[in-house]
């Protein structure tokens, strides 16, 4: 008789005796391994010397996540300050502040958890930056691998960095985009690794094309940048998980005639005609023309994207409906699922497709995006809700959609084949008990294929679309 496979944890150990160890290190481990719990429990052991004060820097969507993990993992042990809520820059500096005066009058060690997209602001910096650490953790650290020196966020890291006696990243995708996304990461580790200067990196390790900015044509000395990267590094692969079944189905959904018919006409001339009829008030019915058109290569590209998924917009910035194949898919999906159900989309509309689909079958509604987190506090899919949007940047790193087990990608859009794998794991995760189905919604002969083909060769996305001979 076989008996299930049990999930082990013994992968924990020694990482977390490599982050105690380590002054700097990059915990580079997949997604679900327990990378936050090993954080914590390397907060625990080393809080008890030094300042016994420490930052985490993470997205927007895991400050619940990490709540939740100091309740589990530490209770009691730690002042744990969550820069979330409306609250302004002015307010949680305040919360801060606040939370230093505590420490210094005898309080429990001391940890700010706040989101990447706030920790740069004036007055919260003002206060970060005037302080002493005794460790800054970048969760998901992918997030600062921009090496632009105008990108706030990644530069504002490196810099706090400095201001903190350990420093640790943590990622499920050291190289979403490849090699060049290692610079600004290591920069914010120790910067004698790689240099101060993205210009000294690509010097030393890419060849680049001379006629396209920014386009690398070759990596060279790869094994000496692998060196230098295993110098801090500490990696756990997804061998260690032990999950159910996972299966992908494709599905093509084809553009109706109308719809590929606008599809190509951008895809050749840059501009479309999308014919609607408008119902009047006395009831007679009206063609009404509007054009869709692309000014450059970059606004065609991202047009012919829409109209993979049914709608683009006109030239006066208004959104048109160009074909419904994909709605009437999803919404014949989710009446079979019958339980609940977590759908991926890159553009707003997308999400409003869902929204639509869901209110139409008398399904809850909820939503991970840029504006809504309809979440629990410890960041996992709540019970009252049967269909979760989610869109693909915010719903790819530190969240738990465990709960269900079904997925629907209507639209990835340009996720690197690094952050797709990221998406992808929230749900299919330690936490799933139930075999995972995933339903990928492609629609043929349109950039759509292109995106799916490139990332399923593991290729970068962008490249694959801009060489290949449809799109032009």
């Amino acid at each position: 008789m076989t008996t299930e496979p049990k999930q082990t944890w013994s992968h924990q150990p020694p990482a977390i005796d490599f982050l105690c160890r380590m002054q700097n290190s990059m915990l580079e481990s997949w997604m679900g391994t327990g990378k936050s719990y090993m954080v914590v429990e390397t907060l625990r052991r080393t809080a008890t010397t030094g300042r016994k004060q420490s930052i985490i820097l993470c997205p927007a969507a895991v400050l619940p996540v990490w709540r939740g993990q100091f309740q589990t993992h530490a209770p009691g042990q730690f002042d744990v300050v969550i820069l979330d809520g409306s609250g302004g820059s002015k307010a949680k500096a305040e919360k801060v502040n606040e939370a230093l005066t505590r420490r210094k009058c005898g309080g429990l060690p001391l940890v700010v958890v706040v989101n990447y997209e706030t920790f740069w602001r004036p007055a919260v910096w003002s206060i970060l930056n005037t302080n002493t650490w005794e460790r800054i953790t970048a969760d998901e650290s992918h997030k600062i691998k921009s090496p632009d020196h105008r990108c706030k966020c990644a530069i504002h890291a490196w810099h706090l960095g400095k201001r903190c006696g350990a420093r640790t990243a943590m990622t499920g995708t050291l190289m979403p985009n490849g090699p060049m996304d290692v610079f600004s990461q290591y920069r914010f580790l120790q910067e004698n690794i790689f240099g101060r200067y993205i210009t000294h990196f690509r010097n030393k390790y890419a060849i680049m094309n001379k006629y396209i900015p920014q386009k690398v044509d070759e990596w060279v000395n790869q094994e000496e940048m692998s060196v230098k990267i295993n110098l801090l590094r500490y990696s756990i692969s997804r061998d260690v998980l032990v999950l159910p079944d996972k299966q992908d189905i494709l599905i093509e959904v084809p553009l109706a005639p109308s719809g590929m018919k606008s599809y190509k006409e951008m895809q050749k001339e840059a501009i479309a005609e999308i014919r609607q009829k408008i119902v009047l008030m006395d009831g007679e019915e009206k063609e009404k023309v509007r054009l869709v058109v692309a000014q450059n290569g970059a606004v065609k590209f991202l047009r012919c994207l829409q109209l993979a998924q049914g709608y683009s917009k006109d030239e006066d910035g208004v959104e048109v409906d160009t074909d419904t194949q994909k709605r009437k898919m999803l919404l014949e999906l989710l009446e079979e699922a019958n339980e609940p159900v977590c759908v991926y989309g890159y553009f707003k509309h997308d999400l409003r497709v869902v929204e639509d689909c869901a209110r139409l079958l008398g399904l809850r509604y909820g939503e991970i995006s840029g504006e809504r987190k309809d979440l629990t506090d410890h960041g996992k899919m709540p019970d009252d809700i049967d269909v979760m949007a989610v869109q693909c940047k915010s719903g790819s790193s530190g969240i738990d959609l465990t709960r269900a087990r079904i997925g629907i990608v209507m639209n990835s859009g340009l996720l690197s084949p690094g952050d797709f794998d990221q998406m992808m794991a929230r749900q299919y995760r330690p936490g799933q008990t139930q075999n995972m189905v995933y339903y990928h919604l492609i629609t043929p002969k349109t950039v759509d294929e292109t995106i799916a083909r490139a990332r399923q060769e593991k290729r970068d996305v962008v490249d694959a679309i801009l060489n290949s001979e449809e799109f032009f």
